[in-house]
């Protein structure tokens, strides 16, 4: 049972850059930590004139002008939710090339569903708190003076991938019915990611009556990379209104699609896009440097024929067009 995907150690994936032709700016980052209980960090690239370097954290390359100033102008903004057991840099690659192209991208660390933080998995502080860290984050990002001049707020958008992915289907409007996660279990107890093999009931409730934020009538456009789809049905899903492209794995063994990917894809009211790529469920990772594939090969290793850089370089122009499509003109 590994509870949503947890992969720890995600943290040490290397951005591996992807084209930055037409690229009209240099990428910025700069680090926030937002007051909760407990606080958790976002890291935040953003279009900026100023030279970059390649500076390291932990086993990662990031390549940006750290706390550099934004360019002038005002940038769609997009929230990004990773993976559990995950945390702000899995997709470091993608958040660095929307950057060069002009929005502001704001990763957070979901603590108490992250790899340093990951009591939460699997309760309520995972399927209830996470939504209530994207509000929180974007209510930080909009009040901080070295960014808020450079973020229109009329444009947000959010992308998740898998538990990050739930996240954000109850973020733009999906209501979850936490009953659904032992039904799932009872229908198909041979689905070892989500249930427990000794009987656990799923989830726990950790703060009865704790209530999920409203949605974030904010976010205009969204993306959804192999979503955690047990929780939803299509009253859960009738008022998910905004954009939405949903990206799945070909194969994927972890989140399979007939439970998430596709079970979502069928339930949402309104015309979405749906791409398929290929390979498993991580390949929406960012690709790994040798170290972190020597550690966890299933976070990193691909089948034969898959071309993992290659995926993230066509998909992070997908972003760039779908969010600029769906965000409106700058």
């Amino acid at each position: 049972m590994r509870i949503f995907l947890v992969v720890a150690l995600t943290l040490f994936g290397i951005g591996v850059a992807v084209s930055s032709d037409e690229a009209s700016y240099r990428a910025g980052y700069m680090e926030l930590v937002v007051p909760d209980d407990p606080p958790f960090p976002v890291a935040v690239w953003y279009p900026t004139e100023a030279e970059e370097t390649t500076w390291q954290s932990g086993l990662r390359d990031i390549v940006a002008a750290r706390d550099a100033s934004p360019a002038d102008g005002l940038f769609p903004l997009v929230l990004l939710s990773h993976g559990s057991g995950g945390n702000e840099y899995g997709h470091v690659d993608w958040a660095r090339h929307l950057a060069l192209h002009g929005f502001v991208v704001a990763a957070i660390r979901h603590v108490g569903d992250s790899f340093d933080h990951p009591d939460g998995r699997g309760s309520d502080i995972q399927l209830t708190g996470r939504p209530w860290q994207v509000r929180l984050a974007l209510d930080a990002v909009l009040a901080e003076p070295r960014l808020a001049p450079a973020i229109d707020a009329g444009r947000i958008g959010m992308i998740g991938f898998s538990a990050g992915g739930y996240t954000t289907l109850v973020s733009i409007g999906g209501r979850p019915d936490y009953s659904f996660w032992g039904m799932h279990c009872e229908a198909h107890p041979e689905d070892h990611e989500f249930c427990s093999t000794d009987g656990t009931v799923l989830p726990r409730i950790t703060r009865p009556g704790w209530a999920l934020p409203p949605p974030i009538t904010e976010i205009g456009a969204a993306v959804v990379m192999a979503p955690a789809g047990i929780l939803f049905d299509a009253d859960g899903l009738s008022g998910v209104t905004a954009p939405v492209r949903l990206y799945r794995a070909a194969d994927d063994s972890h989140a399979r699609n007939v439970w998430n990917a596709d079970h979502v894809a069928a339930l949402l009211p309104n015309p979405h896009d749906v791409v398929t790529v290929p390979g498993d469920h991580f390949v929406f990772l960012a690709p790994c440097p040798p170290a972190l594939a020597a550690e966890i090969p299933i976070a990193c290793d691909d089948a034969p024929g898959v071309d993992r850089t290659a995926i993230h370089g066509k998909v992070a122009a997908e972003l760039v067009d779908f969010f600029s499509r769906t965000l409106g003109p700058r």
